[in-house]
């Protein structure tokens, strides 16, 4: 099992589920309550947004990869998807594909068949 930490906005992720690659692009702490771990929202891959997940869940469910160095503002839904449409994402989710690549061949992570 994996330590757990704190993954910030611009941290690309594996996601098992899907078998894919994602980026945080908000934190939040509200869920929680004050002096909880944050929680993150992931956009995947192909654009979809898996939205939140309490800092529990993505121990559970994400599997960090590294620092894609995507800097963003999440500001809503909306803008969100616009961005990830005129490729905003695109250079950090080819980043996270490497990192995805590197990780398994060097045993980190076990791709389903």
């Amino acid at each position: 099992m994996q330590q757990p930490q704190d993954l910030p906005v611009g941290h690309a992720v594996f996601y098992a589920r899907e078998q894919t690659v994602g980026i945080i692009y908000e934190t939040y702490t509200f869920v929680d309550g004050p002096g909880a771990r944050p929680g993150v929202s992931v956009i995947l891959a192909d654009g979809r947004d898996l939205s939140g997940f309490s800092a529990q869940e993505a121990d559970q469910f994400l599997q960090p990869l590294g620092d894609s160095s995507l800097d963003y503002a999440f500001t809503n839904v909306g803008q969100l998807h616009t961005d990830f449409r005129s490729g905003l994402f695109g250079q950090a989710m080819h980043e996270a594909q490497v990192m995805l690549i590197s990780q398994t061949l060097a045993g980190n992570i076990t791709l389903s068949k």
